[in-house]
């Protein structure tokens, strides 16, 4: 399977497609500059993070709005990904009323996917200034913490996820199992 992992910029990037080349996979890091075509050769897309805001730099993140609405592959956002998720298909993104730095009690109310074996909740790493506070529509909440009502959502149809944490750094509990049932699900 083979993976584009769009890089923004953010820091963690790097530690994305080393996961998931771990985990058996082709994981290529893409700069959003290329065109969707370009990336139709990929079987499935991670968005990861980085230092934009969906809010007022939607332009500084190339055509990264248009693989969300245009690629038919399954997707996952990861922490500035999840915000651009939520925001090009018509979710509320907002400046956080207090941004989440370092391990934060994610606490899982939806298991079923892409959160499979990690109830009742996990540590998880954040790095947010913005968050999502209504997903949209069409996707359902699968994660909240105390600060963040949306760590983690899905659409009603199990091929777009969002999730506001950082699987790929170390810090957090469990994270490599995000993306080995998001590998699951895109291998069904």
């Amino acid at each position: 399977m083979k993976v584009a992992v769009i890089y923004f910029g953010g820091q963690y990037n790097h530690l994305i497609v080393k996961d998931l080349k771990y985990l058996g996979l082709e994981a290529v890091a893409i700069t959003p500059d290329k065109s969707v075509e370009e990336l139709k050769e990929f079987d499935s897309v991670v968005f990861g993070g980085g230092p934009y805001s969906v809010i007022n730099e939607l332009d500084k993140m190339g055509f990264a709005p248009d693989y969300v609405k245009s690629l038919n592959v399954p997707k996952l956002g990861i922490c500035l990904g999840h915000q651009l998720i939520a925001k090009v298909l018509g979710g509320e993104v907002r400046k956080a009323n207090k941004p989440e730095y370092g391990l934060t009690t994610v606490n899982i109310v939806d298991e079923d996917t892409i959160l499979r074996g990690l109830k009742p909740s996990i540590k998880a790493w954040e790095s947010h200034n913005d968050e999502v506070v209504r997903p949209p529509s069409g996707f359902r909440i699968l994660a909240s913490s105390e600060n963040a009502k949306v760590q983690a959502m899905v659409n009603n149809d199990n091929s777009i996820f969002g999730v506001q944490f950082h699987p790929e750094v170390k810090h957090t509990e469990k994270g490599i199992e995000v993306f080995k049932n998001f590998i699951k699900i895109c291998r069904k």
